[in-house]
């Protein structure tokens, strides 16, 4: 069977390219026996939209499937890191940024590695990263291209409960809530960034009228969505991933 490489990233221009292209040049016979999936986009600098968006692609995926995470927006250089988890033998490659919390909560970490660092280069996730998962995946026994690492040194974001980790192109709003601490067809204000909103707790969005909201059950992870029927309801309130959603009764 052949191994499925998943690049999750924010750089999705050409620099995309040269990512999968390094990545391919590494590959030697292996070339035939790997798929590159279609780039996965994270919102740019967000680790919290990468958290979830890896979260995500782990439950649609296969075990054993590779994951390359270029996706850095801290100032300071932390180390460039692999992981295997417990469950599903997930390997993930990545920068030591805080976005592998929610995934090691719920898949656990089984062993880690960091990536032989030549010192700084620009563009890091081309020159260092990419060299480091094509060879890996060429089969160079990881021993070759990384040295153990303290999984207790592994940056684990916190993620506040009520925090919006992903805005689809629809608008529809996906919140770190857990839907079953609300009521079906129960009355709430929600709040988003100074606007009130009084609203039901609905099964279905797409059942309502046009420009009408709701939060709802949504189709991730089972996380809470916010969405305003057939209108695009992230512009209107003019939210972005990371916003802290406030929900309480409107009673």
């Amino acid at each position: 069977m052949k191994k499925k490489l998943v690049i999750i990233t924010d750089c999705t221009d050409i620099a995309y390219s040269e990512i999968r292209a390094t990545i391919i040049s590494y590959l030697g016979k292996e070339v035939d026996n790997v798929d590159i999936e279609p780039v996965v986009t994270v919102a740019p600098f967000s680790i919290v939209n990468g958290s979830f968006v890896l979260r995500l692609m782990t439950e649609c995926y296969p075990e054993n499937t590779i994951f390359s995470i270029v996706l850095n927006p801290l100032k300071e250089r932390t180390e460039r890191i692999m992981i295997k988890t417990k469950k599903k033998n997930f390997t993930i490659f990545t920068t030591n940024t805080g976005v592998l919390g929610w995934l090691i909560n719920d898949l656990g970490c089984d062993v880690a590695y960091e990536i032989n660092d030549p010192g700084f280069l620009p563009f890091g996730g081309k020159y260092i990263h990419a060299p480091a998962v094509g060879k890996y995946l060429s089969g160079i026994p990881i021993e070759q291209i990384a040295k153990p690492f303290d999984a207790d040194k592994i940056r684990k974001l916190k993620i506040e409960e009520g925090t919006i980790v992903h805005i689809d192109n629809f608008g529809l709003i996906k919140i770190f809530y857990d839907p079953n601490k609300l009521k079906m067809d129960y009355n709430y204000i929600v709040e988003v960034n100074n606007n009130k909103l009084e609203l039901q707790f609905n099964k279905r969005l797409m059942s309502l009228e046009d420009g009408k909201w709701a939060i709802f059950p949504g189709s991730s992870l089972g996380l809470l969505e916010l969405g305003c029927a057939r209108v695009n309801g992230a512009i209107l309130l003019k939210a972005n991933v990371g916003d802290i959603v406030i929900i309480s009764d409107s009673k």
